[in-house]
C-alpha cells in the first residue's frame, strides 16, 4: 500500500510539472496530460451561455455523467464533498474549484430531477440530450462516465480520473 502511495504521488508530481512547463512551446490541444483541454462552446441547461476559456484561472473538474447510471448518482455525494472543500481554494496556477457537469442524458426529467435528488445545483450542468452522440462527448471521446480534471491554463491534469485521485490531487496543489 505505501509503495502504491509513492507511485501515485510521483505520478501527480510528474503530471504536476508536465502540466505547469513554462517552455515557449506550442501547447497541443488533445486529451493527453499536458494537452490544452478542447474549448468547449454551448449553454447551459438554464440557457446561459457557457465558453470553457471562460473558466480560465480555475481548477475545472469535467463531470461526465448520466442520472440513469447508478455509480454516477452514488459519485455526485462524493463530488458535493469535494466541491464544497475546494471551491475557495486558491491552487498553483488556479483559483478556485469549479465543477462542470456535462450529462449524458437524453431526457429532461430524470436528468433534473437527479440534479435536485443529489443537491448539485451548484455545479455548472451541459447537456444536450444526445447522450454519446453529442459533439461534446465526441470531442472528448466519451462514451461513459468520465472525470477530467483542468489546471487554471487550461490543460489537463488527469483524464478518467476517481474521485479519491480528484480530492488527493487538489489537495496536493492548495498545499504548493
Amino acid at each position: 500500500m505505501r509503495q502504491l502511495n509513492l507511485i501515485l504521488a510521483t505520478v501527480t508530481v510528474s503530471l504536476f510539472f508536465l502540466s505547469f512547463n513554462t517552455d515557449n512551446h506550442e501547447t497541443v490541444i488533445g486529451l493527453e496530460a499536458g494537452n490544452k483541454a478542447p474549448v468547449i462552446q454551448t449553454e447551459l441547461i438554464d440557457g446561459t451561455p457557457f465558453n470553457l476559456e471562460d473558466l480560465k484561472g480555475k481548477m475545472v473538474l469535467l463531470n461526465f455523467w448520466a442520472s440513469y447510471d447508478s455509480q454516477s448518482r452514488m459519485n455526485n455525494y462524493y463530488l458535493n464533498q469535494i466541491h464544497e472543500n475546494y471551491q475557495n481554494v486558491n491552487f498553483q496556477k488556479g483559483n478556485e474549484f469549479v465543477v462542470v457537469s456535462i450529462s449524458l442524458d437524453r431526457f429532461k426529467a430524470p436528468l433534473n430531477l437527479a440534479i435536485e435528488q443529489d443537491e448539485t445545483m451548484n455545479f455548472m450542468h451541459i447537456c444536450d440530450f444526445m447522450g454519446a452522440n453529442s459533439s461534446i462527448s465526441k470531442m472528448y471521446n466519451i462514451e461513459e462516465p468520465v472525470n477530467i480534471l483542468i489546471d487554471g491554463e487550461g490543460r489537463i491534469l488527469k483524464y478518467d480520473v476517481e474521485y479519491s485521485q480528484i480530492e488527493k490531487s487538489l489537495a496536493f496543489l492548495a498545499a504548493i
